[in-house]
């Protein structure tokens, strides 16, 4: 890391408000493990809707599929914190790798949350729904064998 990026990612955990040791936020770190007083790295930022210190821990690797001892995923925790762009950067990975959709629940607090706020974004929110939808479709029918597709027993 150049020192130039290392001071950027410096003042960018210090912005974040992170409360425990900057040094658990270093690349090569694994940001769904706990880092101390059972704080999870990444379950913190989704849930403070960090969307800085989420795009970079998705882009050192860390783990979206990840959820809390309580069985939240890291999406519902981005939506409790209201943070369009958290959502958003999840959702992105979580298409990006074929996930399952979210629950019927999950889906319309996302609508709900995110109802009210400008066109653009409810209409981006969406859309990247069906997109997500029609990937997951995809992935289901590729991954399926010919009787399961014409749902042959």
């Amino acid at each position: 890391m150049t020192a130039a990026a290392d001071w950027k990612l410096q003042q960018m955990i210090k912005a974040s408000g992170w409360p425990l040791d900057p040094e658990r936020l270093l690349p090569g770190n694994d940001f769904c493990a706990p880092a101390g007083s059972s704080l999870v790295p990444l379950h913190w930022a989704c849930e403070h809707g960090k969307d800085g210190l989420v795009k970079y821990m998705i882009a050192q690797g860390a783990n979206v599929l990840s959820q809390t001892p309580g069985g939240q995923s890291m999406l519902s925790l981005a939506v409790h914190s209201g943070s369009f762009q958290t959502v958003m950067l999840l959702i992105e990975q979580l298409k990006a790798l074929a996930a399952p959709l979210p629950n019927t629940e999950l889906k319309e607090r996302l609508v709900t949350t995110f109802a009210k706020g400008h066109p653009n974004q409810k209409n981006r929110l969406q859309q990247t729904l069906k997109d997500w939808d029609r990937i997951w479709k995809a992935s289901v029918k590729s991954n399926a064998t010919p009787s399961q597709e014409t749902g042959a027993v």
